[in-house]
């Protein structure tokens, strides 16, 4: 295992809960006795990541030692009862997801194939939106600016961040943003929890006026009731998943009426499995899922290549694209995926060398 804190390579970036000038990563490595070795990552923007790999450290790795990777449902199932009591969410499952995707890669490597063209591709190239023109702490000018130069790059869809202390601000830069852009660019703007059910139901109604694609995280992901009458009351789409981590409360909420883009993140829920199943439940309801993405673009870049109702993935951190072995890049707007075997989602040896942090 591996403790890792990378830095960002750019100036900080913010959005309405938290300043970010590294990213934390928890890896893992599991060797076989055939020589097939697979890696496996989890990560987190705020500190805390200590805790997932004691857990993995403590209780997973004795579990683990000795298991058919093969046979990676059994061995999840018996790892979440080692400590389903500390928590069936948050730092075990963390710890859950980094030993699944490790698993994942030792099986598709011994298969000779890439995640996509495993599952069984639906198209060879994804459509990518980004986020990274779009930051709270940037000045009105600096964000036209960048979100321009997205646009003249490739990318015809981008997102802002919203959650200033007076939403009047919010509408103001939103407002900017349209005019700079034009009508022809997707626009989608990103609240992260901040605001209550009054502010989300005022300030989401003023903002329909400009096309906005969907409003993101309005309010406290565990209310799903006010996020239902939310959406019954505005035109705009609600996208919700960023914060939502098991596949039961993807399901809730799909029920209840409250989200319209299901944005299902693996390293939030237990892994790919997880994801899976979300993305076939949201598919039963004719809803599209487009995964929330920092540092993960391969993982769902691959996803969505075998997915049928995945338009687009989010390109974001672009200053941490090559801290991954076979990067994955973006061309003209669009993800171009990865043809070597495995899940791709091996850190540099310089990035585990230079910022292992004990």
């Amino acid at each position: 295992t591996f403790l890792l804190d990378v830095p960002l390579g750019q100036k900080a970036i913010t959005d309405s809960q938290t300043k970010l000038t590294s990213v934390e990563f928890v890896a893992i490595r599991l060797d076989t006795d055939e020589g097939v070795s697979g890696w496996g990552f989890n990560w987190n923007y705020t500190k805390g990541t200590r805790a997932v790999k004691a857990i993995i450290d403590d209780t997973y790795a004795p579990v683990l030692i000795g298991k058919d990777p093969l046979m990676y449902k059994n061995v999840l199932k018996e790892l979440h009862y080692t400590n389903h009591f500390i928590g069936q969410v948050g730092v075990s499952r963390v710890g859950l997801c980094a030993v699944e995707m490790a698993m994942w890669d030792i099986k598709l490597k011994l298969a000779n194939m890439p995640l996509w063209k495993y599952l069984g591709p639906v198209k060879d190239k994804v459509k990518a939106y980004n986020t990274d023109g779009g930051w709270l702490s940037w000045t009105t000018e600096e964000l036209i600016e960048d979100m321009k130069a997205l646009v003249d790059r490739g990318f015809d869809a981008v997102k802002m961040k919203l959650g200033r202390p007076d939403p009047r601000e919010d509408y103001e830069r939103v407002k900017a943003v349209r005019k700079a852009l034009g009508d022809d660019v997707k626009l989608m703007v990103d609240v992260n929890t901040v605001w209550d059910l009054k502010t989300s139901i005022v300030w989401g109604r003023r903002l329909e006026e400009f096309d906005i694609s969907w409003l993101e995280e309005p309010m406290n992901p565990f209310d799903k009731k006010s996020h239902a009458e939310l959406a019954s009351r505005l035109d705009v789409p609600i996208a919700i998943g960023e914060t939502i981590y098991t596949k039961y409360d993807f399901r809730d909420y799909i029920e209840s009426g409250g989200v319209d883009i299901v944005q299902a993140d693996a390293t939030k829920l237990s892994g790919i499995d997880e994801w899976l199943d979300v993305a076939a439940l949201a598919r039963s309801y004719n809803l599209e899922v487009i995964p929330h993405t920092n540092v993960q673009q391969k993982l769902h870049a691959q996803l969505a290549a075998a997915s049928p109702n995945v338009p687009m993935v989010e390109y974001c951190y672009e200053s941490l694209v090559d801290i991954w072995e076979d990067p994955i890049k973006v061309v003209d707007g669009y993800y171009t995926l990865p043809e070597e075997p495995g899940l791709g989602c091996k850190l540099t040896d310089k990035v585990l060398k230079e910022y292992r942090v004990e």
